[in-house]
């Protein structure tokens, strides 16, 4: 197991990102450790349908609180799914081991009653992201970040 893993919380906020975030640094001390809206996904991903109602949405944050990583986001994981109590929240499991986020990826879909919900590939903010639901309705995003080796 390398150094760098780690598994942070998830939660997809129905369109109330910006207010928890807002939420979090008010009451719980929260560091903002990165912010991306969807404006500034479009700026690097033109196929990304931008509108004035969700250009300052949040594709993605990170926040600190304590020494435990939040994440937020605005939709569900699989967007195809309708909000509901129990599809907003999901595991996070990052790594500056790209190797390692291939093998967890291989090991989980070798199972199958994982379902593929994104398949493990290259994006704009990782060079490889995949998500997963696994036997037991709990979804979990793989992630190889390399900002972990300078513990961010």
């Amino acid at each position: 197991m390398s150094a760098t893993l780690e598994v942070a919380i998830f939660l997809s906020m129905n369109g109330k990102a910006k207010e928890a975030i807002q939420f979090y640094k008010e009451h719980l001390n929260a560091e903002e450790l990165l912010l991306v809206t969807y404006e500034d996904m479009a700026k690097r991903d033109k196929t990304m349908r931008l509108t004035e109602e969700n250009k300052q949405h949040i594709a993605h944050a990170v926040l600190l609180i304590g020494k435990t990583k939040l994440m937020l986001a605005e939709a569900t994981m699989d967007v195809t799914e309708h909000y509901v109590v129990g599809n907003h929240s999901s595991l996070c499991i990052q790594s500056a081991d790209l190797e390692e986020m291939e093998h967890f990826y291989k090991s989980l879909t070798s199972d199958e009653r994982v379902r593929i919900i994104v398949p493990l590939s290259s994006n704009v903010f990782s060079k490889a992201y995949g998500i997963i639901e696994d036997p037991f309705g709990i979804q979990i995003q793989l992630m190889f970040d390399e900002r972990l080796l300078n513990g961010a």
